[in-house]
């Protein structure tokens, strides 16, 4: 990687870092309007009494019919937050990277 090559990486690469970033900061929020989606739900189901189990696991049986595509939904969300992390740190790291490739190309 020659001088140049480091230079163009610097002016490109923070704003790949800034649109992940953005992704990253949006699957959050969707993933917690999805969490907010599912309890709202299962209050919906528990007040109209369609859920009676006497322990939790008897409750979590009941409830699912309810509430699986909403528990499908966060699970994606869950996984989109992920890959959105995922991607975020490695443009961050790559930045990173790059700064010290060029401030070690000052000194040689």
């Amino acid at each position: 990687m020659n001088r140049s090559d480091v230079i163009l990486e610097l002016q490109l690469v923070p704003e790949l870092v800034k649109q992940a970033e953005v992704i990253f900061v949006d699957a959050v929020s969707e993933l917690a309007w999805a969490k907010h989606r599912l309890l709202s739900k299962e209050c919906e189901v528990i007040s109209e009494g369609l859920v009676t189990g006497k322990n939790d696991l008897h409750r979590q049986a009941e409830m699912w019919p309810y509430t699986r595509e909403l528990q499908q939904q966060v699970l994606l969300m869950e996984d989109a937050v992920e890959h959105a992390k995922v991607e975020f740190h490695f443009y961050k790291r790559k930045l990173e990277n790059l700064q010290t490739i060029a401030k070690l190309m000052t000194i040689l």
